[in-house]
């Protein structure tokens, strides 16, 4: 049985809109039928049930007396009303997880969402883009009219809400089927006949288990079902950075078909990208062979010049450390 939403009257300001009271009211509409007011008048906004981003009340951040994250992130409008009502949303989406799982998944959705929108709304400075790429804050205010269109502010405001709350639902679909996975994962994990190796039965989202799971860092490789056979992709090191733990063989990068399976010594090799991240295979046995091979290639040596740099880098680092006397 569907749960039912009640009713709240919520306000925020009128005028320009932004990525934070936009999300706020994404945030909200997942647990209350809202009508939203958009105003400053607070004789109006004093009335309604909440009110967000305008005020001065308890998730208004325009002051003096912001309040901060444990990692020093001021909240905004959509953090603050995260804080309080994330909990409920998450709950409504799945009444049945557990209290460590809802934690979980609240964490997830603060950082990886809530946290960058309230930084960018803060004016702090996000990254450090080497290719400038849009921000979920600037796709938002993009939905702002021109300044020589006839659409109505409103109308735009409650456009930009709906897309706000696709993206706040996928990122909550794609955490809880993260939470889904585990336990195929940890199954897998436990059965492997090969420490470096972890065989899937179906595809599902594993590297953040996995990472969990393996402390002693022992799997290089993941083979899991695909559309066209079985794939092998390599295991990214702590961090949340790219870098593999061990990539696939140099030789075997950009190679396809007949030329990817003279190398290997299999029929039916598909694919390997030029990154040496993932490779694919028609047949369990063949996808199987190469991440046997992968895992008997000796690692590589990086270049001696590279070595020599690095460590005249670390030498000159210990000599800048050393106190003067």
């Amino acid at each position: 049985m569907e749960m039912q939403k009640p009713f709240k009257k919520v306000g925020t300001h009128h005028g320009k809109f932004h990525a934070d009271e936009v999300m706020a009211t994404a945030i909200l509409k997942e647990i209350y039928e809202v009508e939203v007011v958009r105003t400053r008048d607070s004789k109006v906004l004093e009335k309604l049930d909440i009110v967000y981003d305008v005020g001065g009340g308890e998730f208004d951040h325009h002051d003096t007396k912001k309040i901060y994250r444990e990692s020093g992130t001021p909240y905004a409008a959509c953090g603050l009303i995260w804080n309080r009502f994330g909990r409920e949303v998450i709950r409504f989406w799945d009444p049945e997880l557990s209290h460590d799982e809802v934690e979980s998944t609240f964490g997830y959705v603060d950082r990886v969402l809530m946290e960058g929108i309230d930084a960018i709304d803060n004016g702090l400075k996000t990254s450090e883009p080497i290719i400038n790429t849009m921000s979920i804050s600037g796709i938002i205010s993009g939905f702002n009219p021109p300044w020589d269109s006839e659409m109505p502010e409103d109308e735009a405001f409650h456009e930009a809400v709906d897309f706000a709350a696709s993206v706040l639902q996928n990122t909550l679909e794609q955490k809880m089927s993260v939470m889904r996975a585990r336990e195929q994962v940890v199954e897998a994990y436990r059965n492997r006949t090969q420490p470096e190796i972890l065989v899937l039965d179906t595809y599902c989202p594993w590297g953040q288990v996995l990472q969990e799971i393996d402390r002693k860092e022992e799997v290089l490789y993941a083979v899991y079902p695909s559309r066209e056979g079985y794939s092998l992709q390599t295991v990214r090191k702590k961090g949340g950075g790219l870098e593999a733990r061990k990539d696939l063989p140099r030789a075997w990068a950009g190679k396809r078909g007949k030329g990817l399976g003279e190398i290997v010594g299999v029929d039916d090799a598909i694919f390997c990208h030029p990154g040496r991240f993932i490779a694919g295979a028609k047949s369990f046995d063949s996808i199987m062979k190469m991440a046997q091979i992968a895992v008997a290639e000796r690692p590589e040596r990086l270049p001696t010049k590279i070595i020599w740099f690095l460590r005249k880098l670390t030498r000159r680092k210990k000599r800048i450390r050393q106190p003067a006397t």
